[in-house]
């Protein structure tokens, strides 16, 4: 059931133990968004797997207590907050839950007791709207952990919208810091085994070029998001990065502002891809990532030549 973020209060308040669940890696998007959320309403934050360098860094400094791994059992409810494909929560099996995302894919909306899903440039600001919609006023803490995850998931508001400089405009002052503040709380410097999963992704890559369009693809084992951006900062016009985890392959993407205003929709041709070989994927137009079965070389050039037909 779709719903209002003015809605959220009353129906979350029907269940007396909630638990608002993180992806796994999570970002400051979703642990500053489920934060405030169980600080408002009430409840408990958890995320699967671990948390990201940046996220743990956001959580020490907002004083988020965050349980790892949680059991799906002994929760009234389960709000997923931050994404919407089964792939980014691991084994944990969901019976009773909502959702609160910002992403594109629809994977989890369908069994949701209740959902709230539209295309913000973060889960913060739609949050940052549940919180104003229903009267809550929020910390310090709240507000600082908010306005990180707009910052990380806008790139520093490269690709921000109107609503998220007004959100974090309205945040800076319910939260009473500066601009300063909320940077230095993302401030967390690449340890060295992801600067070097990222020279290995550069020094790996193989470079495809379709008319003006540059298509890099690389292997590791680890770090295959930050690889792929790195990849498109040094010139790429699509990038993807693989790695073999086990018995499954995990790829990322990420795409240029230029092949993303040509219309190429990354969610969409990795949650295909995915999907199409027993796995599941999904994320943004220009940053998504699948896990699924098959041999890496072989996904990576699949990727490829679906991302050629599709660029003008």
């Amino acid at each position: 059931m779709l719903i209002s973020e003015a809605e959220f209060g009353s129906i979350v308040s029907r269940y007396k133990n909630v638990l608002y669940l993180c992806h796994r890696n999570a970002d400051p998007d979703a642990i500053g968004s489920a934060f405030a959320l169980a600080g408002a309403f009430g409840g408990t934050v958890g995320a699967i797997d671990d948390l990201s360098r940046i996220g743990e860094a956001l959580s020490d400094i907002i004083g988020a207590h965050i349980l790892i791994d949680p059991s799906e059992e002994g929760w009234d409810l389960i709000v997923v907050v931050d994404t919407s494909v089964q792939l980014q929560l691991g084994r944990i099996q969901l019976a009773r839950y909502g959702l609160i995302d910002h992403h594109q894919d629809e994977g989890l909306t369908h069994k949701a007791e209740f959902y709230i899903q539209r295309p913000a440039k973060s889960t913060a600001e739609i949050v940052w709207k549940i919180l104003k919609d229903n009267g809550r006023q929020p910390s310090r803490e709240m507000a600082l952990g908010l306005m990180a995850g707009i910052i990380s998931d806008t790139g520093r508001f490269k690709r921000a919208s109107a609503e998220s400089f007004l959100a974090a405009s309205e945040l800076l002052e319910a939260g009473g810091f500066d601009y300063e503040e909320a940077l230095q709380a993302l401030s967390v410097a690449p340890d060295i085994s992801q600067r070097i999963a990222v020279l290995k992704a550069a020094s790996r890559a193989k470079i495809e070029r379709r008319g003006e369009w540059l298509i890099a693809a690389s292997r590791i084992n680890s770090f295959e998001g930050s690889s792929a951006a790195a990849l498109i900062d040094l010139g790429a016009d699509v990038a993807f990065v693989a790695g073999r985890h086990g018995d499954r392959v995990r790829i990322s993407a990420r795409s240029s502002r230029k092949a993303a205003n040509a219309g190429l929709n990354l969610n969409q041709i990795l949650g295909d891809i995915g999907r199409a070989h027993g796995g599941d994927g999904g994320g943004h137009s220009s940053a998504a990532s699948f896990d699924a079965r098959g041999d890496p070389e072989a996904l990576l050039q699949e990727c490829r030549n679906r991302v050629a037909e599709l660029l003008p």
